[in-house]
């Protein structure tokens, strides 16, 4: 080979490598610039749930305020056009908060009872644990309900409060 032809085979080369990055730079931006997030589905089925948890807690307690020496309500679902799809019972505890017994079982059946759905979601399962903080005189005691992407709340059946949907 000559020096000539080295030279032309060289400059060949470069242009080829700049050609490559060219087209590179420009399929990374055209692809960050049309790149539309998708949303998170499961996050989204899951805050739903939580919605329908919310306000069946509610419901429970209003329930048991028309016969507050009952430890067990029958808890009637609906769907949106308002007809009749399930009813469960509902486990009360004296300050009429729905309630089951303090061990992860028993934050499964809160929710089961409460959404009337197993523990699933946007075909995820749903993490219910059992979490306790007992100090003297003091009886602090929740329900954590998770997904494995990191979305949880906290359901305090003691007195049927529950936390934000954290992210």
């Amino acid at each position: 080979m000559t020096k000539k032809e080295k030279e032309v085979s060289s400059k060949a080369s470069i242009a080829k490598a700049a050609a490559a990055i060219a087209f590179a730079l420009t399929l990374g931006v055209t692809m960050s610039f049309l790149h539309t997030g998708e949303e998170d589905t499961t996050t989204k089925a899951f805050a739903a749930q939580f919605d329908k948890f919310k306000r069946h807690i509610v419901a429970s307690h209003w329930q048991w305020r028309v016969h507050p020496s009952t430890t067990m309500i029958m808890l009637i679902h609906f769907d949106e056009s308002g007809s009749e799809i399930n009813r469960t019972p509902v486990r009360m505890n004296h300050d009429g908060w729905p309630s089951y017994e303090s061990s992860d079982l028993g934050c499964e059946k809160t929710w089961k009872a409460l959404v009337a759905a197993p523990l699933r979601v946007d075909g995820f399962k749903v993490n219910a644990r059992y979490y306790a903080e007992l100090d003297e005189g003091e009886d602090n005691y929740w329900c954590r309900f998770s997904l494995s992407s990191g979305s949880y709340f906290d359901y305090f059946p003691a007195s049927g409060t529950a936390t934000n949907l954290t992210q």
